[in-house]
């Protein structure tokens, strides 16, 4: 299992400047994905966490902005709008290629070779691109749906039966779940992608509001919903690899 963690960081170059309209805290709050990489967490599992934030450098969105329909809104690999939908910096093009030559590239080709080393020693790839989401429906999201969990697909690299293990295991717990709803898709190294399938990918997405209070502390469910998470991945580990 290779556990992916894209948006956990909060960290940026010094020199980050942003725009008199955007409050950088307020961003923070409302685009990490935070404690993921302390819910997601199984020992036997490979991990790949990008070590600064999505506001500098997104390395879940398509490299060329022709194929990011979120470059539309301002928000490709390099974020120049922000979470209102409000100018958060100016980004020239060669600083977004100077990003994307020095931390996306590195981190996509650090993903290739976790993923080619799973399949050389097992023949097979398993990811869990792992993330969270605000109750709150910001402006550049395109679903109103909110349920407690949201599971990512793809329809060649996600089998159904891990997809329905995951649904029933969490619906079980007491929670509601949708598929590709509010987010959908899951992440796949691109020398595999459609291409291989062997390399198998699940999205899971949290809502936060079940595990965190105002100004974004753990709140007591914390601890409840990191062991079930915990107990989700051994199991899917243990049945799906």
């Amino acid at each position: 299992m290779i556990l992916h963690i894209p948006h956990s960081s909060t960290e940026l170059p010094k020199d980050f400047l942003v725009s008199n309209e955007t409050d950088l805290a307020q961003e923070f709050q409302r685009m990490t994905n935070w404690y993921i990489e302390e819910i997601f967490d199984l020992p036997d599992a490979l991990k790949i966490v990008f070590s600064l934030s999505r506001l500098y450098c997104d390395v879940e969105r398509f490299r060329d902005d022709k194929d990011e329909i979120m470059a539309q809104k301002g928000m490709g690999v390099c974020y120049e709008k922000n979470s209102f939908g409000e100018l958060l910096r100016e980004v020239s093009d060669d600083e977004k290629e100077f990003i994307k030559s020095n931390f996306y590239d590195k981190h996509h080709s650090d993903f290739t070779k976790i993923v080619a080393h799973a399949l050389n020693s097992n023949q097979k790839a398993l990811i869990v691109d792992c993330h969270s989401f605000s109750n709150d429906v910001l402006p550049h999201e395109m679903s109103q749906s909110r349920p407690d969990f949201c599971i990512g697909t793809d329809v060649f690299h996600t089998p159904n039966n891990i997809t329905e293990f995951i649904k029933k295991y969490l619906s079980d717990a007491g929670f509601s779940v949708a598929v590709n709803e509010p987010f959908e898709g899951t992440i796949v190294p691109l020398k595999y992608y459609r291409t291989n399938k062997n390399v198998s990918s699940v999205m899971i997405e949290i809502n936060r509001k079940l595990y965190l209070k105002e100004h974004f502390q753990k709140n007591e469910q914390f601890e409840n919903v990191k062991k079930i998470v915990s107990e989700l991945l051994n199991l899917i580990k243990e049945n799906h690899e």
